[in-house]
């Protein structure tokens, strides 16, 4: 865990691992596989905290650990869990790249991981603040020496050791990639590839994990006894089963019932028709239909509707924001591969129309490949934006009337992703129809996971299937404005003021901790909705109709009077009616190419 190399093979590669241990720590378990009802692990096991440094998952997936980031930290215990559990934590999930951008890290030491999915290869580090990580070329030969024990004279010498025994043109074995290994270095026992400093902290075992088309085999050499372990396991395809797909006619007797008997899932017509003659009143006092296009001065028609993203991420202070590109839908993919090899930006990446909502075309892209599809297929502009690295969803509801030095939060809405959980014995497909949410969500899943309806989840296994916050994509949504206390108030409002003349809207915010976020620290925007927003507490399923209706005309009640002081105090003028239309019709052409 504390020097690892990467080797490619004519047909696999190596992984290899020199642990550099403190004299007091006990010996490791050799390898062996550990098994449960959908995937084996084979690793070595630690056998003071459990866990492991190098791991192989019998779907091919592969991992490794380093101690410490970039530089050496000073350690702070105690800490939340063991690296090595951690480790584990990250293999075991269904898309482990995709997993440590989003877990929580807080609370966990430094350490460094290098991560091969067979589509993925990439080397994440976390700081103890920040997580980065880069993409790796599975052609190219690598090291990495530990910073919690080499400073960089040291890792540049064992850099050049490792090249210069690369370069001899060695027969690329087991035995040969062990024997660098032991012997690699220049005879200084303080920074040559197996150490020893003064007793105290030394090399205790080598491990080397081949993978192969078919199988992982792992070679492990414990130092202090001399033993040689070897273990192997099978690479294998995902566990089916035979899922029951329901008919057309059954699944849309069952999705016209659940929308019925549940008003969250009711059209926008059905919602909104029987309260619409309050907008016409509040229409009528401004002499306008369209009064609210002054609510937010700045942005293109108050955010009401085709308004812009990539417009409207520029008023957020930039450090609240992932980073976002632009593209139109007529870019090459020689252009846009370029633009983001400039940028460094790293997969998995989220894709978005540039105008758009309620989640249409939004998609979590794991590679260039389906970046280079999704682009491919999209008839509208659209965005790249890379994945913020927050587990956790909110929308928050902020308002402010101008000329007021404060405004104030009206209303907090929790998201729960579209997610699953697993029995051992249920298929996906099962646990869709299992829940009247996911149920509406049917078709859009059948196509996106197809064999994958037959998988069996583990007993206890969480996977998220739609990792987006939108009510329309299967989100969950809980109203959380029983959380709004003074604190909260007084640093979003602070957060919201530094966005210039915005009076009303609810940003989508991500962020791992409910305590940094109510005291405005550690998140980050996904998106700010003007004008055309809407409280979306109200879609608790607690909640009652009603209930719903009066959250609606509160805000709209809001929204007018702030559209109404920015037009007679500020002279900003509404929307003519020939403007308003002309927006409203070219939004109804555009849902209809971009749907």
């Amino acid at each position: 865990m504390c020097t690892v190399t990467y080797v490619p093979g004519s047909n696999g590669f190596f992984l290899t691992s020199n642990r550099d241990e403190s004299s007091r720590r006990s010996t490791a378990l050799p390898p062996k596989v550990y098994s449960d009802a959908e995937f084996s692990l084979l690793y070595p096991k630690d056998a003071d905290k459990n866990g492991s440094w190098i791991v192989g998952k019998s779907n091919g997936n592969v991992i490794v650990l380093l101690n410490g980031a970039f530089e050496k930290h000073d350690a702070t215990p105690p800490y939340f869990k063991s690296r090595g559990l951690i480790l584990i934590e990250i293999i075991r999930s269904a898309f482990p790249d995709q997993f440590f951008r989003t877990m929580n890290l807080d609370g966990i030491e430094p350490f460094t991981c290098i991560l091969h999915t067979g589509s993925q290869f990439v080397e994440s580090r976390w700081d103890g603040l920040t997580k980065h990580i880069r993409v790796l070329d599975e052609r190219n030969t690598y090291i990495w020496s530990s910073a919690t024990l080499y400073n960089k004279d040291s890792r540049r010498l064992r850099e050049e050791w490792f090249n210069d025994w690369c370069g001899r043109g060695n027969p690329i074995t087991t035995e040969e990639i062990l024997s660098f290994h032991k012997s690699g270095g220049d005879g200084n026992q303080n920074h040559s590839l197996i150490i020893d400093r003064a007793g105290k902290i030394g090399t205790v075992s080598i491990t080397s994990l081949f993978r192969s088309s078919d199988k992982l085999s792992m070679t492990h050499l414990d130092l202090r006894s001399g033993n040689e372990t070897v273990d192997e396991m099978p690479i294998l395809p995902h566990v089916r089963h035979h899922f029951q797909r329901p008919t057309k006619l059954k699944l849309a007797i069952r999705t016209a019932l659940i929308r019925l008997f549940h008003w969250e899932f009711w059209s926008f017509n059905a919602l909104y028709g029987p309260i619409i003659f309050y907008w016409f009143w509040l229409s009528l006092k401004a002499r306008s239909f369209f009064f609210f296009s002054t609510a937010n001065p700045l942005i293109e028609n108050s955010g009401f509707t085709m308004e812009s993203k990539a417009a409207i991420y520029p008023l957020i202070p930039k450090q609240y924001v992932p980073k976002t590109l632009r593209f139109s839908s007529d870019t090459n993919w020689a252009e846009l591969a370029a633009v983001l090899a400039g940028e460094r930006l790293s997969y998995p990446l989220i894709a978005k129309p540039d105008i758009g909502g309620r989640g249409i075309r939004v998609k979590l892209v794991h590679s260039a490949s389906e970046l280079q599809e999704y682009a491919s297929e999209t008839p509208v502009d659209y965005l790249v934006q890379e994945l913020i690295p927050y587990k956790n969803e909110v929308g928050i509801f902020y308002c402010r009337l101008p000329g007021e030095k404060h405004g104030r939060i009206t209303g907090i809405v929790g998201k729960e992703f579209l997610q699953i959980k697993g029995d051992g014995r249920s298929t996906i497909g099962d646990l869709l129809l299992a829940e009247p949410r996911f149920v509406l969500q049917y078709r859009v899943l059948e196509k996106m996971l197809g064999s994958k309806l037959d998988d069996v989840l583990p007993d206890g296994e969480n996977r998220t299937l739609v990792p987006y916050g939108n009510h329309a994509r299967g989100a969950k949504f809980i109203d959380l404005s029983h959380l709004i206390t003074e604190k909260f108030n007084i640093s979003f409002d602070a957060f919201c003021r530094q966005i210039p003349d915005f009076y009303f809207g609810r940003l989508d915010v991500m962020y791992d901790n409910w305590d940094d976020l109510e005291s405005g620290k550690k998140f980050q925007i996904v998106e700010l909705n003007g004008a055309g927003s809407e409280p979306t507490h109200i879609y608790d399923p607690s909640h009652s109709l009603l209930f719903g209706w009066s959250e609606i005309i509160r805000h709209w009640k809001i929204l007018y009077e702030i559209a109404a002081k920015n037009h007679k105090q500020r002279g900003i003028p509404y929307l003519t009616f020939r403007e308003g239309w002309t927006m409203l019709k070219k939004n109804s052409e555009y849902f209809k190419i971009v749907s």
